[in-house]
């Protein structure tokens, strides 16, 4: 690890000369030693002149592939510069596990035609595999089944929402230009509260899902 004073390719470089040849030998000799380099986050360049003209990733971390397989979830971080021109980089090894997702239900779904039926359905009916004798196990499999089928009925509807909320959106573009060059009707007046009380009542539903997301 360190200042290689090199560059992969031209997108690592801003406001300087490239060098294909340079960057040719560079790569080649990366390839010879069989090293991998490991994927950094944070700032995209590494150095940069004290007047901000100039920009490079010029510092990394190049290891050997049996590193990376005993320890697969190594990675760079760059930090902030603060005084020197190269920023300092982190290497860290990190495993983020949330562990199984739990079941949840969105509110909106109780406003919704059909989750009713969903639920009476699949309860009854959930496939629970061989005789299970202990209740909590049984419990756990028919959730699993309940959840599995309210995803694809989700699934559906969010298309179906997804699809009508278009659709209106082109009904009502439509006769805002022919309220606008016509005038209108009183029909039109009255489709168009029509259109804007459905649309209004399908984000609606988005809305409180937002509303759920956000406070978890």
């Amino acid at each position: 690890m360190g200042d290689f004073n090199e560059v992969w390719d031209d997108s690592e470089r801003l406001g300087s000369n490239f060098n294909f040849r340079a960057t040719r030998f560079f790569n080649d000799f990366i390839e010879s030693v069989d090293r991998v380099d490991i994927p950094m986050g944070g700032p995209g360049y590494t150095w940069s002149d004290k007047w901000g003209s100039k920009f490079s990733k010029r510092n990394r971390l190049i290891v050997t592939q049996g590193l990376l397989d005993s320890s697969p979830h190594l990675s760079g971080l760059v930090l902030e510069k603060n005084i020197p021109d190269h920023r300092p980089i982190l290497l860290l090894e990190h495993q983020v596990d949330y562990f199984p997702t739990h079941f949840s239900i969105f509110h909106s779904w109780f406003d919704i035609d059909g989750f009713d039926n969903v639920v009476r359905e699949s309860w009854p009916n959930a496939r629970l595999g061989a005789d299970l004798s202990n209740p909590w196990v049984r419990f756990e499999k028919k959730l699993q089944f309940l959840k599995s089928k309210l995803k694809e009925w989700n699934s559906k509807n969010y298309d179906r929402v997804a699809t009508n909320r278009k659709n209106l959106q082109v009904l009502l573009d439509s006769i805002n230009g022919s309220l606008m060059e016509e005038d209108g009707s009183a029909t039109l007046r009255e489709q168009r509260v029509s259109l804007l009380k459905e649309m209004l009542e399908l984000d609606y539903l988005i809305h409180i899902d937002l509303a759920q997301k956000a406070k978890v």
